[in-house]
């Protein structure tokens, strides 16, 4: 009996591990078309490129090629962890009321 309990918690661990998995492969895909920021440091000099992801190849990264000069960079998920790429947002201000304004006659 102990070992079937032991086989059902290995298959239920493992279900979750699929679906963590998938959740993850799902955002690497979503990757795909949006623009990243990346870092390239050279001696004291920092660059910043701005690439549109291509591709996701599955087990090596995404492929981003530069919007200002067509070259192609490859992208780990280590890159992103060490904060040398990053996904460019488009900043949002959010709405806000209009504050009304009164001048009492002196």
């Amino acid at each position: 009996m102990e070992a079937i309990e032991a086989v059902v918690e290995v298959v239920k661990a493992n279900e979750e591990l699929t679906a963590t998995l998938d959740t993850y492969e799902t955002w690497f895909e979503s990757l795909v078309g949006k623009t990243l920021i990346i870092t390239q440091v050279d001696k004291k000099k920092t660059r910043f490129i701005t690439a549109a992801v291509e591709e996701f190849e599955e087990g090596e990264g995404w492929l981003a090629r530069d919007v200002e000069t067509d070259d192609v960079f490859e992208v780990t998920f280590e890159d992103f962890v060490e904060g040398r790429v990053w996904v460019e947002r488009i900043a949002t201000v959010p709405k806000r009321e209009k504050r009304k304004v009164t001048f009492e006659d002196e």
